[in-house]
């Protein structure tokens, strides 16, 4: 999957006006969210193309499905225990896309 990228002018002219509504990338087979991790849990996750070594599924995390927010959230990668964000592909039944 390519990310598809377009001006901001451009893409709120397409949102909802009304509602509430996930805005993520995705299509048939996947939707992509953010999340951020230490250093160790990014570089190892990149590396292998998994989560292993220092990652836990005993912690709670909050996954983002836009970029900027989870930036803003992360303080520019600046925050501790926040250096490294990730894009992860989440497999998924298909999606009726509307």
């Amino acid at each position: 999957m390519n990310l598809e990228i377009k001006k901001y002018t451009d893409q709120i002219q397409e949102w909802p006006i009304k509602g509430h509504h996930i805005m993520a990338q995705y299509d048939n087979k996947k939707v992509i969210v953010y999340q951020s991790y230490r250093k160790e849990i990014g570089h190892f996750a990149v590396e292998n193309q998994f989560f292993g070594g220092a990652f836990s599924l005993d912690r709670m995390t909050w996954i983002k499905p836009n970029f900027l927010w989870m930036m803003y959230r992360n303080g520019w990668g600046t925050k501790e225990g926040q250096e490294v964000t990730l894009a992860i592909h989440l497999k998924c039944k298909p999606l009726k896309i509307i």
